[in-house]
């Protein structure tokens, strides 16, 4: 649990990751990501989420200062790199345009922090779904790169699609770090790739 007595501007936070999907069978679950990884500084952050028994990672580089975010794919051997202009968002999540927010006066703890609730709103999809996320979490444009961009806090319980997997993911864990590194790994061999080659790579790989 974090120090209530400090700021928090960096740490890790572990997240669950659970599939809303109807027509998911037991055994594709199984292999799908379970788990991602955010670690964060008051400059970056990382998110990563490994899938199908380890075969590929999904690793995705914010830098809060310019709003730009690096996707790197690694599949087996190969890397792909995917460089996002200004406030595009990472690589290969639906970007949830038409999202509306209605604020609530609700809030929850979640691992250890204190969060408010809000209803998202996706007319286009006719859905809404709960969101919650903190402002104990010091950073400044934490969702520059995701579709939560209207959101001012660090989120702790969202949804998000990536292809066509319906994604939750909820906050189980924060620990600080004392020795870490947020500097994109990126192999000398990666092939840079545009947006649409990214996802089309990556829909392959979930055929």
């Amino acid at each position: 649990m974090k120090d209530n007595s400090s700021t928090v501007t960096s740490g890790r936070i572990d997240y669950k990751i659970t599939y809303l999907n109807n027509d998911l069978d037991k055994k594709t679950k199984n292999i799908l990501p379970s788990r991602m990884k955010l670690i964060f500084d008051h400059k970056h952050a990382a998110n990563n989420i490994e899938g199908f028994m380890g075969i590929y990672k999904l690793n995705a580089y914010t830098n809060f200062h310019t709003r730009k975010c690096s996707t790197i794919l690694k599949i087996l051997d190969k890397h792909y790199l995917f460089k996002g202009s200004r406030e595009e968002e990472m690589c290969c999540f639906d970007t949830m345009e038409d999202m509306v927010i209605e604020e609530t006066s609700e809030t929850k703890v979640i691992a250890g922090f204190n969060c408010k609730k809000a209803i998202v709103r996706l007319p286009s999809q006719n859905e809404q779904f709960i969101i919650y996320y903190t402002n104990e979490i010091k950073l400044k444009h934490p969702n520059s790169t995701n579709p939560y961009k209207k959101i001012a806090g660090v989120l702790m319980e969202f949804e998000l699609k990536l292809l066509y997997l319906h994604m939750r993911f909820e906050a189980e864990k924060y620990q600080a770090l004392d020795d870490y590194s947020i500097t994109p790994k990126i192999n000398e061999n990666s092939k840079q790739v545009s947006r649409n080659q990214m996802t089309q790579i990556l829909n392959k790989l979930m055929e």
